[in-house]
Order: structure tokens, then sequence, then C-alpha cells
């Protein structure tokens, strides 16, 4: 019984992610982005950039925490970030939000399938 030996202890082990940094900078970004919406005035078309760097960032992180998957976060961010520019400019409708989802939903198949066959 002493001698027995454990087989595959170490390949079965899991990939630890340190999801530390990353809770603590979406918490500072979604911050960020609360004081932003606030304390500014919307008129100033340079904190209107910044709103929209910031969503997307702040989308970017917490949904790829959310996720587990960066290129998961980055295609649900851009699609949220577009359809809010869309929102600005006064044409977000549903029709181009199902649209922007149904881009991403082909994104997202044609990279699981480009990576399969790698």
């Amino acid at each position: 019984m002493k001698n027995k030996r454990k087989i595959g202890v170490g390949v079965n082990r899991l990939k630890r992610k340190n999801f530390l940094p990353s809770l603590v900078i979406t918490t500072l970004l979604w911050v960020t982005l609360g004081f932003l919406v606030y304390f500014t005035d919307p008129q100033n078309q340079l904190f209107v950039v910044l709103f929209f760097i910031n969503l997307f960032t702040t989308l970017f992180f917490t949904t790829a925490l959310v996720l587990g998957n960066s290129r998961r976060g980055l295609i649900v961010s851009t699609i949220l970030t577009v359809f809010s520019l869309f929102r600005l400019f006064g044409i977000g409708n549903i029709l181009n939000f199902l649209l922007l989802a149904g881009l991403g939903v082909i994104i997202e198949f044609y990279a699981k399938l480009t990576k399969r066959n790698n």
C-alpha cells in the first residue's frame, strides 16, 4: 500500500487565474464611469468621447470576467458600445440591436470554427 503511485496528479490540475486585479480594475472603471456620467457636462464633446472609451473598457473587463473569455467579452462590449453610439445618433432601435447581435454570433461561430481547424 505504501508503494502506490499517484498517476496523473499534475495532469488534471486546472490553470488558476488571478481574478483579483481584474476585479479591482473593473470596479475602478465602473466608479470612473459613474463619476463621468454624474459630474460632467454632456454637451462637451471631449467628455462624450471619454465616456465611450470608458464604457468600452468597462464593458470589456466586466464581460470578460463574467463570461470567462476575453474574445467573447470583446465581441459583447463592441456590440453594446456600437449600439450606444447608434442611440446617440438616433438610429438605435431593436432591428439594429438584433443585427448587431447576429453579427456577434456569426463572429463567435467563425472564431470557433477556425480555431478548431488549426
